[in-house]
């Protein structure tokens, strides 16, 4: 049964993944690099550290996801005020104007995957995926 269940959820996440990639690959961008955007709107100014928290990354993915996206000027790394040895990422104009085509495209996505399936059903998997979400998040904290 534990398989069966990663193995959904890997087959939908390759899946949605090779979606938004095409789609976003006109704009210089994959699925992963959008969702950093999409995280920068709700936390402008987050640092390395704090986006790494959010996604569960490495350091050095983190690190090439927003040198890419600061090369192709969607956001601007600052040095912080509260600690020199830190940048904080903030969105640019263009990573703003961005943001409704990145929501279009994944909004896209989800209503392939949730045709036909009831709401409460829906509210069911998104809870449940929250918390096996937050099971790995406290093990990823204890490591």
């Amino acid at each position: 049964m534990h398989k069966i269940i990663g193995r959904n959820i890997s087959i939908l996440y390759r899946n949605e993944k090779n979606y938004a990639d095409i789609k976003l690959k006109k704009y210089n961008l994959n699925k992963v690099q959008a969702e950093v955007l999409i995280f920068l709107k709700h936390e402008n100014g987050a640092n390395q550290t704090k986006i790494n928290e959010f996604f569960l990354f490495n350091k050095a993915t983190i690190t090439k996801i927003i040198s890419h996206l600061e090369k192709y000027d969607y956001v601007d790394r600052v040095i912080s005020e509260n600690d020199k040895r830190e940048k904080d990422i903030y969105l640019t104009d263009k990573g703003r104007n961005i943001l409704p085509i990145i929501k279009e495209i994944l909004n896209e996505w989800e209503d392939i995957i949730i045709n036909n399936i009831e709401d409460e059903d829906i509210e069911k998997v998104k809870c449940i995926l929250a918390q096996m979400v937050d099971k790995i998040t406290k093990l990823k904290e204890q490591e």
